[in-house]
């Protein structure tokens, strides 16, 4: 191998270990719940997945306030503090893994709240 091919191999590896490429996941401040939320739901949770063509279409019938956003990865609906319904993408979209989509549901399912986008 020359050294051109031994240099794009070694560009490639580090890229790799970049952490802007990294998934939305265990270290994204802006995707995670905050602490207080992040934490087991203490009741039921149902969670169902969905291939991401069909997620929209399940969040907008769970959730009608969601109805103007067409771009989402998973939904959740906080029935009660003892039982909550979590739809989540069954693959990674948005660079947002199917584990990385429950935790954030999960911290909707716990309490937390943040805006959306006024339709």
């Amino acid at each position: 191998m020359d050294i051109g091919s031994k240099l794009f191999v070694a560009i490639v590896i580090a890229a790799s270990f970049n952490p802007s490429n990294a998934l939305a996941g265990r270290e994204d401040p802006t995707w995670n719940p905050p602490a207080e939320f992040d934490r087991p739901f203490p009741g039921k949770m149902v969670v169902r997945y969905f291939p991401q063509h069909l997620v929209v279409k399940e969040c907008h019938r769970i959730g009608p306030r969601l109805r103007h956003l067409f771009d989402l990865r998973g939904c959740s609906r906080p029935v009660s503090k003892s039982y909550c319904l979590v739809i989540v993408s069954s693959e990674t979209y948005k660079r947002a893994t199917p584990s990385a989509i429950l935790r954030h549901e999960r911290g909707h399912c716990n309490g937390w709240r943040h805006e959306f986008p006024k339709p």
